[in-house]
């Protein structure tokens, strides 16, 4: 079997298993797991923004931003735009899946407090 195809099947069957747990905890807690995916999708956005913008991470050093400064300032100007073009699609998806889970988490907690009354 080519290694594409492994790959393929790990990262598939992990998300088999992330959706199984998101049923269940949607299954057991109704309105009040969602509420609780859209909390973690949440969290897991502003974690890959603060990794964008160089605030937490592993292994990061002065050193190592200096190097990346350097970096940048070295690049043409279509490796720049090409740059530019990869952060803005990761900055869609990511604005995209915070909506997302901000929108979970209305509707779970409010879908929650509407059956608790």
């Amino acid at each position: 079997m080519p290694g594409k195809s492994i790959v393929m099947a790990v990262v598939l069957s992990g998300w088999l298993i992330a959706a199984v747990i998101a049923f269940m905890i949607v299954a057991y807690a109704s309105f009040f797991g969602v509420g609780v995916i859209g909390i973690m999708i949440w969290f897991v956005t502003a974690r890959v923004d603060m990794e964008d913008d160089g605030v937490v991470g592993a292994g990061v050093s002065p050193g190592f931003l200096a190097q990346q400064v350097r970096s940048r300032s070295e690049m043409s100007p279509a490796e720049r735009a090409a740059h530019r073009g990869r952060q803005l699609l990761g900055q869609q998806s990511t604005r995209f899946f915070r909506y997302l889970g901000i929108a979970l988490t209305v509707a779970g907690f409010g879908g929650f407090l509407l059956f608790q009354i």
